[in-house]
């Protein structure tokens, strides 16, 4: 064998497997991308691409958010199967101040929901309110304190700890959740072994804190994102 040839198959062999493994391909489906927290926020960013990358180093794999159609290994966001990585009750944040008391008050009114939000057609069906649509869970928030809306309109695990900061003390009276339009996003592939290990691999994640805590940090993404925009509005 030449030198070349036999210096290259040593660097393969000591190579680890996670080099080795091929990469596996996600799909996102659905148009809702929970906790999104900026307008200019790319497909291999936010919350499900850090889900991927870190259920890719569990499997040796890494795995790359496609958005085309053609035949992929994973799928996740709105789907009827697989194992649900997030879900949340649908809420509403309105003015701590003359704001709604109840969700009948959005008759009639304008409420921000952030595109591709199953919220919206909820409570527009159910309490006529109309939807006025924002490109970033942050930027829905912030149309709430220019007064483009009577409230936001989003999941209730992000609009839970909005309400909490001190920054949102005028705009922290929330609305009972809605418990029975709970939003569920799922990971489903049809290999069967592969969707074992990931679901195993999400319900691990669950139960030690891993899930929760990655969920936190795209919670605490969309409040700074918020306080940039609303502090910039400030200065103008």
């Amino acid at each position: 064998m030449k030198p070349y040839l036999l210096r290259l198959t040593m660097v393969v062999l000591m190579a680890p497997a996670s080099v080795l493994a091929a990469s596996l391909q996600a799909l996102l489906v659905g148009e809702y991308r929970p906790l999104r927290a900026a307008e200019a926020e790319q497909i291999s960013e936010g919350f499900e691409a850090s889900l991927l990358a870190r259920l890719g180093t569990v499997l040796d794999s890494e795995v790359t958010l496609v958005d085309a159609t053609n035949q992929t290994d994973l799928r996740i966001g709105a789907l009827e199967s697989g194992v649900i990585y997030y879900g949340s009750e649908v809420a509403a944040l309105t003015s701590s101040e003359g704001g709604l008391f109840e969700w009948t008050d959005l008759a009639g009114e304008a409420f921000c929901v952030t595109t591709g939000s199953p919220h919206a057609s909820v409570v527009a069906d159910r309490f006529g309110g109309i939807a006025r649509r924002y490109p970033s869970a942050a930027q829905a928030l912030i149309g709430l304190k220019l007064g483009e809306c009577q409230a936001v309109v989003d999941d209730r695990l992000l609009l839970e700890e909005i309400a909490r900061l001190p920054e949102w003390r005028r705009y922290n009276r929330l609305l009972p959740a809605l418990t029975d339009s709970e939003l569920a996003l799922r990971i489903e592939t049809a290999d069967t072994a592969l969707q074992r290990r990931v679901e195993r691999t999400v319900l691990e994640w669950r139960e030690d804190g891993q899930l929760a805590d990655l969920t936190q940090h795209w919670v605490d993404e969309v409040a700074f994102q918020a306080y940039v925009l609303a502090d910039t509005l400030d200065c103008h």
